[in-house]
């Protein structure tokens, strides 16, 4: 969930060898919105405008006919109203509350855990309410040049709602309520982008999660364009210092099927996939697209898996990454794999 967070994407030097002592992330995450909305609180918090209704004694907005009737407001000197009003009180004001009471009883400093409830207490006192909705179909906040100043503590507080009470089970740690199949499959698909994204940029790679490449096409009849499918990488790592392009996708399942007569092999659909993205790139004004890797990446089910093939001038690898082990050892198994 953290390489998945545009949070993390952002670069947040904070986050520097967290993978070591990944227990330590609620006190990081509640010292970092700590100090966001510490920060954020100096100034103003944004308002919007909401639909607002009440009994008024004068008229403001759109006068609500039936209920000033049905009621006799008038006898009373009063009318109902609909109208526009701004507030504080507002989806991302609610959500920094929501993430900064969600965060006090997972830390362990009671400092921070005091922090916590500080500044929940100072939205509240601000107007902000507690109420706030993390349904999935929730559209994400978009920040322009005027509230670009939310975008930190946003973030953050996305991160932190991400994750619930500790759990006692066996492992014990921070555990996610229950993700769906396909919530687990862009999980995946996320958290390997964003890691990519927050760890070899500075070693010269160009790091694209979901880019779309053409199938250049030649000589095409007139009706192609509307019928040919898209072609969508997950993930496209590419350095020109050291020659290299790497076409990366992710799976969410088994690396290996059943042959019906005993026996295992790799998915066919799966590599006739990797193989077209990277046959297909091949031009003539494109040096590294006659040189180009394709990379299948599974989470390890029954065993570890990495195995390579060259053909038509590319190199094809699939292989898995442990998602049982240490933080740790999951960084230095997703950079094994592109073999830094």
């Amino acid at each position: 969930m953290l390489y998945a967070s545009e949070f993390y994407k952002a670069g947040a030097e904070s986050f520097d060898g967290i993978e070591n002592c990944p227990d330590q992330l609620p006190d990081l995450l509640a010292k970092i919105l700590v100090a966001s909305v510490g920060d954020r609180l100096k100034q103003p918090l944004t308002t919007e405008f909401t639909a607002t209704k009440g009994d008024l004694r004068r008229v403001r907005g759109r006068i609500d006919v039936l209920r000033t009737e049905s009621h006799q407001l008038l006898n009373r000197g009063q009318v109902a109203c609909r109208y526009e009003e701004l507030t504080v009180d507002t989806p991302r004001n609610r959500l920094v509350r929501s993430a900064l009471s969600a965060l006090a009883p997972l830390v362990s400093s009671k400092e921070l855990g005091h922090g916590c409830r500080a500044q929940a207490h100072r939205l509240a006192s601000l107007g902000v309410s507690s109420v706030f909705s993390r349904k999935p179909q929730t559209p994400p906040f978009r920040f322009s040049r005027n509230d670009s100043h939310d975008r930190a503590v946003i973030l953050a507080a996305q991160l932190a709602l991400q994750f619930r009470l500790p759990s006692h089970e066996r492992g014990g740690g921070i555990r996610r309520s229950g993700l769906t199949d396909h919530e687990f499959r862009s999980l995946f698909e996320r958290a390997v982008g964003g890691f990519y994204l927050a760890t070899i940029r500075q070693l010269g790679w160009q790091v694209h999660p979901g880019r779309q490449i053409s199938w250049n096409a030649s000589a095409s009849t007139p009706g192609l364009g509307a019928l040919l499918p898209k072609m969508k990488t997950d993930i496209y790592l590419e350095n020109c210092s050291s020659n290299r392009r790497i076409i990366l996708d992710t799976k969410f399942t088994a690396s290996l099927a059943h042959r019906q007569y005993g026996g295992e092999s790799l998915k066919s659909g799966h590599l006739y996939q990797i193989y077209t993205y990277v046959r297909t790139q091949e031009a003539p004004s494109d040096p590294l697209s006659w040189s180009a890797e394709g990379l299948l990446l599974y989470p390890a089910v029954d065993r570890m898996l990495r195995e390579s093939f060259h053909t038509g001038g590319h190199r094809f690898t699939v292989a898995t990454v442990d998602l049982r082990r240490t933080a740790s050892e999951i960084r230095q198994q997703l950079l094994d794999v592109i073999e830094l």
